[in-house]
């Protein structure tokens, strides 16, 4: 198998990784699951604000599935992510709470790198 058809593979199944927990995270944000109006609140965002944000979630993970719009989501997952690390840093929330937007940005750049290499 050629080395491009590895990385396209590879490439595809990060993305996958990337925006299923996206659209599962957004759709549950704007149907206001209980658990996370109830950290949103807790947190002290409205219930409004967290439903923005789900949609703003599901409108970043569909950008990131085609090559023409890829580039448009990944600023709008920097800010969403430094708001979730900022949000769990100052609600003194548990370490493994706050690097989970870390890891998701770290598999951003992944996907980033693997975007300008195919």
């Amino acid at each position: 198998m050629e080395v491009k058809t590895i990385v396209t593979i590879i490439f595809w199944i990060l993305v996958a990784a990337f925006i299923i927990p996206g659209y599962i995270h957004g759709f549950q944000k704007i149907f206001s699951q209980k658990e996370k109006a109830e950290i949103f609140t807790k947190w002290g965002f409205s219930l409004t604000f967290m439903k923005l944000l789900g949609w703003v979630e599901i409108i970043g993970s569909t950008l990131l599935l085609f090559p023409q719009t890829r580039l448009l989501s990944i600023p709008i997952y920097v800010v969403i992510l430094s708001g979730a690390v900022y949000t769990h840093i100052k609600n003194h929330d548990a370490n493994k709470d706050r690097m989970v937007p870390i890891f998701v940005g770290v598999h951003l750049i992944a996907l980033l790198t693997l975007t300008y290499w195919m």
